[in-house]
């Protein structure tokens, strides 16, 4: 029973390093591509998650063309790390201006990191698991 736990451990763990390794370039990729830009925090949208509610800056810039543009970023926090007036670097889609992202750590990095930890989980009970089978305990 442990082996097979452990093996199951062993891949889910393999499986999702994988994952966050995808995440962490897919995001890269993405930013890399798009147009750096500065903008202004308007609002603060109270965005609902499984703890209440975290908010998340509403921003709006302009392209050299003068046409504004306005979005809400995907990544937030409660209490908010914006506040209206506030100044923040973004990166855009030339293509579509409205596909924007605030340019921080936490929108390269966040995602990754819950998928890199739930792997270091996985490995850990795999460890574990493996570790009673080799010594012989039965469950």
């Amino acid at each position: 029973m442990f082996l097979v736990m452990g093996l199951c451990s062993g891949i889910s763990a393999f499986g999702l390093l994988v994952g966050a390794l995808w995440a962490y370039f897919s995001q890269q990729r993405k930013m890399q591509s798009r147009v750096a830009a500065t903008g202004t925090v308007v609002e603060l949208a109270r965005t609902p998650s499984r703890r209440g509610y975290i908010m998340c800056p509403v921003v709006e810039f302009a392209i050299p063309s003068g046409e504004k543009f306005k979005f809400t970023s995907e990544f937030g926090s409660y209490p908010a790390s914006d506040r209206v007036g506030d100044i923040v670097n973004l990166r855009y889609d030339p293509a579509d201006p409205q596909k924007a992202e605030v340019d921080s750590a936490r929108s390269l990095w966040l995602t990754p990191l819950i998928v890199g930890g739930m792997s270091a989980i996985a490995c850990c009970l795999a460890v574990g698991f493996l570790g009673f089978y080799s010594i012989g305990i039965s469950p």
